[in-house]
């Protein structure tokens, strides 16, 4: 954060602590639309907004109470305010989330519609030093959700779009939490939405509103859950059903069937690629014969941040160097590799944005059958290699050589920061 945003948080502190010192005096108690804290947590989300931020993080420990922001997948200290802030700040955000204050022993949910077309997701969880708040910040902004601006390469671009457009069968996104699948869907369902189609979805929850679809949110307690959702919607001569995400066996095979009718449906499933999405619906007890005849095709997904162009310079990978051996066959004689440098617009970190990896398997005749015998997991990853399946790592290498991302920032999301490559 610069000097002078460190500055304006300073001063809000230290109102609110001010305001504390006086509480016991109810004539001098400031009206609640100009007290400290009700300034400080639109600070917080004005300055996550001007930032660029997904998410706050406001977590008490034993001295301070730590402001974190994520930017661009990557999770920073702000700053770290005194543990008196703790209970009214927390209080105001959960006041504004429609939340109890005066539960503070199990988990909340709650949902805030902020100015500027923000709209906030704040979940509570008790621990060991007091609950901690985080706020997803859900930016109504369009731009962004169209297939051809999420980072695909041109191939898999093309693939996506070939799934998404077949009349019925089910596409599966998968990947670890923050991978971007949903707005990948979301995506999807932007460039089908027409007319002459009925797209319903079923999320929990619902992350931003589309124009023109009809969107379905969780609410177990009343009986809605993924289950009994998709059965609803089944009856009301849809056309394509997002399913926000397969969670167990009843909602696995339930959504199987539903391809089977005729219908296009879109969903989620945390495995780490393509291939393991298909061991992970017969390990949930999918028949085989079932899921070779449904499934269309299964995308696998990663964010990585993109270097910033402003202070984006390149080097020559010589051979032999560990970039050459990580890079494999990519690797020529001249080839170049991109980092940032770190400059004010990227906040010294060399990056600014995210884009998405991908691997891309449409499931074809020798496939099916593969699925149908159910082959072992590597054979059935060789030939879908063999058929020209490209790999997270390369399309990531790719990326890398284009001076979209760096093979280090490849390396660390798809691996860790000391995993290596096979």
């Amino acid at each position: 954060m610069e000097q002078r945003r460190m500055e304006a948080l300073r001063i809000l502190v230290g109102q609110v602590i001010r305001e504390q010192r006086r509480e016991a005096l109810p004539a001098r108690r400031e009206p609640q639309e100009r007290r400290g804290v009700v300034r400080l947590a639109d600070f917080l989300i004005e300055e996550a907004i001007a930032c660029g931020a997904s998410d706050i993080h406001l977590e008490p420990h034993e001295d301070c109470l730590r402001l974190r922001y994520r930017r661009d997948g990557m999770l920073e200290e702000i700053g770290r305010l005194p543990l008196s802030l703790v209970p009214p700040l927390l209080s105001r955000f959960k006041v504004m989330a429609g939340m109890d204050i005066a539960q503070q022993q199990r988990p909340q949910d709650g949902h805030i519609h902020y100015r500027h077309g923000v709209d906030l997701r704040v979940s509570s969880l008790p621990t060991a030093r007091g609950e901690v708040l985080v706020l997803r910040l859900l930016l109504d902004r369009q731009e962004g959700l169209e297939l051809a601006h999420l980072g695909f390469s041109d191939a898999h671009l093309q693939l996506v779009q070939k799934l998404i457009h077949r009349p019925s069968g089910l596409v599966v996104l998968c990947g670890p939490v923050n991978s971007g699948k949903t707005s990948t869907l979301y995506a999807a369902l932007g460039e089908l939405n027409a007319i002459e189609r009925n797209l319903v979805t079923l999320e929990d929850p619902i992350e931003r509103l589309l124009p023109g679809i009809n969107q379905v949110e969780l609410h177990e307690k009343a009986g809605l859950t993924f289950l009994s959702g998709l059965k609803a919607i089944l009856r009301q001569d849809v056309t394509g059903i997002l399913l926000g995400e397969i969670r167990d066996e009843e909602t696995a095979a339930m959504a199987v069937r539903i391809a089977l009718t005729g219908h296009l449906l879109m969903t989620t499933l945390h495995t780490e690629d393509t291939v393991s999405a298909i061991y992970r619906f017969l390990e949930m007890g999918v028949p085989a014969y079932l899921l070779a005849a449904t499934l269309s095709g299964v995308v696998a997904q990663r964010l990585v941040r993109r270097i910033c162009p402003g202070c984006r310079v390149w080097r020559e990978v010589p051979c032999g160097s560990k970039e050459a051996a990580l890079l494999q066959e990519a690797w020529h004689p001249g080839a170049r590799l991109a980092e940032g440098q770190g400059c004010a617009a990227c906040g010294g970190t060399g990056y600014q944005g995210r884009t998405v990896l991908s691997e891309v398997l449409l499931i074809d005749e020798t496939l099916r059958e593969g699925i149908l015998q159910q082959w072992p997991r590597a054979k059935l990853k060789q030939r879908a290699i063999a058929q020209g399946m490209t790999s997270l790592w390369q399309d990531g290498c790719e990326k890398a050589m284009a001076g979209v991302t760096s093979l280090s920032e490849v390396r660390r999301v798809l691996y860790g920061d000391g995993g290596f490559v096979s």
